[in-house]
């Protein structure tokens, strides 16, 4: 529905109510109730909603020890945009600044089923599903908060992993700089071992 159709319905339900037609220099006026009014900007609120989340309910996936939110999906397959949208709808997500944020990329049609979990009476856990198969249904999926999170702790990684080569490879320097004062052998052998370690390292 419309703004301009809700619009007109309000309106004329208010002309259509005993004692509020109005008087013939004001046709545009009619008296309204406070209850009136609520119920004129929930019902906008509600159309509003439903256009930006173009009537696709949002369910939360979630980390099954933790309970952290991992990702949004919804039951049936939907247009990936559509889906997005209605993603950020639901959580008010900032396009820059806020993980939560869902683009159609991060978006995938998947079928799933559910079951039950292991001592955990009343909880289930989703599971992939061949389609159409029983107990399968269609799901619109995205875990783009798993998935960045994923992201960041590999890049924390890297960084932590390239921080301690740099230590060693700066610690190896200085340990060559004092044997080729004291002992040159050594700090050729020392040198190879080095050399050689790192490529067995590589090769794993």
């Amino acid at each position: 529905m419309s703004i301009e159709t809700l619009l007109e319905t309000s309106w004329q339900t208010l002309c259509d109510t005993d004692d509020r037609t109005s008087p013939a220099e004001y046709p545009d006026m009619c008296l309204i109730k406070r209850e009136e009014l609520q119920q004129f900007l929930y019902d906008a609120q509600f159309n509003w909603r439903q256009t930006r989340n173009h009537g696709i309910s949002i369910e939360e996936s979630r980390e099954l020890d933790s309970g952290d939110v991992m990702g949004f999906f919804a039951r049936g397959h939907y247009d990936r945009f559509k889906f997005a949208e209605a993603c950020n709808e639901y959580t008010g997500a900032d396009a820059v600044f806020d993980r939560r944020h869902v683009r159609p990329d991060d978006c995938r049609q998947e079928w799933w089923r559910t079951v039950p979990v292991s001592g955990e009476p009343g909880v289930i856990s989703y599971h992939s599903a061949e389609p159409h198969s029983r107990g399968a249904f269609p799901v619109t999926v995205t875990s783009v908060v798993e998935d960045r999170e994923r992201k960041s702790t590999q890049r924390w990684i890297d960084e932590h992993n390239k921080g301690r080569a740099a230590g060693f490879a700066e610690g190896l320097n200085w340990a060559l700089r004092q044997l080729d004062r004291i002992n040159a052998d050594a700090g050729d052998e020392l040198l190879r071992q080095y050399r050689e370690q790192d490529k067995k390292g590589r090769t794993v």
